[in-house]
């Protein structure tokens, strides 16, 4: 058997969809959107030149709502108008066999005023914004809570309309879910806030309303993913390991089919780890015991990386910057052609890689975020 057999494996989902390998596309921000929200012509053909990378393709984040548009240009699902080019990004996802995943989201207070409904936002508590000390969101009232959680459903009814096999709920990276989940973001005395238990009613009320929008007009195959961030440390404590899996459990009971960590490094040690513990990813896999699929990602360029973090429990690894840099890699990692693979982004090839004007013009100028690679 091959080195690199395990990642050609096939893996089957709680609800019987089989996944034909263990490699997902992880989500990734293009900022290339149309003006009016709908999909760019650019950004069809990203996804169609990745086709054949995995076999689970999560899109980057769609917004739920216009009180969460948190990205220049980021395209949006409560507007029927843009139907027509979201089931053009669906067939192209799926165009080269991946079951096409649709990422719906909402900033809470990471959203950008300029682009939200009355130039205002929202979060859980009035506490400021993680990325922007400045910018203070007003804290939602139970009519608003209500609100968001019937968009999420909406736009899971899109992703149907639009032919996707489903939708992954982006309840990580600081976003409004998160920020329900966080102490630190979350003051509320309600039944929306305080105890553990109260702080993850909301991510579960909108797994909820998803997973009924599902049942009523999709069939069993429909796939419902959930992505967190297993820890948020502040000098108060947002939460850690130990809140993420009573987070996981509930999830869990209420129907998740999939669940994925998101990390920067796939071998990433819990906050105030012990020498001898294990990784996030490995304590995460011990305690779904093989209830739902795991998918972990962080720092994966080639593939005895990503062996070695379905060695150590993932059920699937995602690809998130590898996916840019080099769209061929699992067919060279299919054909024994690994010592092809790029690792570093080659800056003449925005052309070959069909990478969007505007997501090439930001990696290209964003100090540290892609490797680069060095022509002598």
């Amino acid at each position: 058997m091959s080195t690199f057999e395990p990642l050609f494996q096939s893996l089957e989902l709680p609800n019987g969809v089989r996944l034909a390998n263990r490699l997902a596309i992880a989500p990734m921000t293009t900022w290339s959107g149309n003006v009016n929200g709908t999909v760019s012509d650019q950004e069809i053909a990203n996804y169609e030149r990745r086709a054949r990378l995995s076999s689970l393709f999560i899109s980057a984040c769609i917004a739920v709502s216009p009180t969460g548009v948190t990205f220049d240009r980021q395209f949006i699902a409560f507007d029927d108008a843009v139907l027509p080019r979201l089931k053009k990004m669906a067939k192209a996802m799926k165009s080269g066999g991946a079951k096409a995943i649709l990422q719906i989201h909402h900033g809470g207070s990471e959203a950008k005023k300029e682009w939200t409904l009355f130039g205002q936002t929202l979060s859980a508590s009035a506490v400021p914004s993680y990325s922007d000390p400045n910018q203070v969101p007003k804290s939602m009232t139970e009519e608003q809570i209500e609100t968001v959680i019937k968009e999420y459903g909406i736009a899971a009814r899109q992703a149907i309309r639009a032919g996707f096999d489903g939708v992954e709920i982006h309840g990580a990276n600081h976003y409004l879910i998160q920020q329900f989940v966080s102490a630190h973001f979350n003051k509320r005395t309600d039944a929306w806030g305080g105890s553990l238990e109260k702080r993850l009613r909301f991510p579960i009320a909108i797994l909820d309303e998803v997973r009924s929008i599902a049942q009523k007009y999709a069939d069993d195959s429909f796939i419902i993913g959930y992505r967190f961030s297993p820890e948020e440390m502040f000098h108060d404590k947002g939460y850690d390991l130990q809140d993420t899996l009573k987070l996981v459990d509930s999830l869990i009971e209420h129907g998740v089919h999939y669940l994925h960590v998101s990390q920067g490094d796939i071998s990433s040690l819990p906050h105030g780890h012990q020498s001898d513990d294990q990784t996030i990813v490995h304590q995460l896999s011990t305690h779904i015991h093989g209830r739902v699929a795991l998918i972990a990602v962080g720092g994966i360029h080639f593939p005895d990386q990503a062996v070695s973090g379905l060695g150590d429990g993932a059920d699937l690894i995602a690809l998130g910057r590898e996916a840019i840099i080099d769209p061929d890699w699992t067919e060279k990692v299919r054909t024994g052609k690994i010592d092809q693979i790029k690792s570093a982004l080659d800056l003449s090839a925005q052309r070959e890689l069909v990478v969007p004007d505007r997501l090439w013009s930001i990696i290209t100028t964003r100090s540290g975020w892609f490797p680069i690679e060095i022509n002598e």
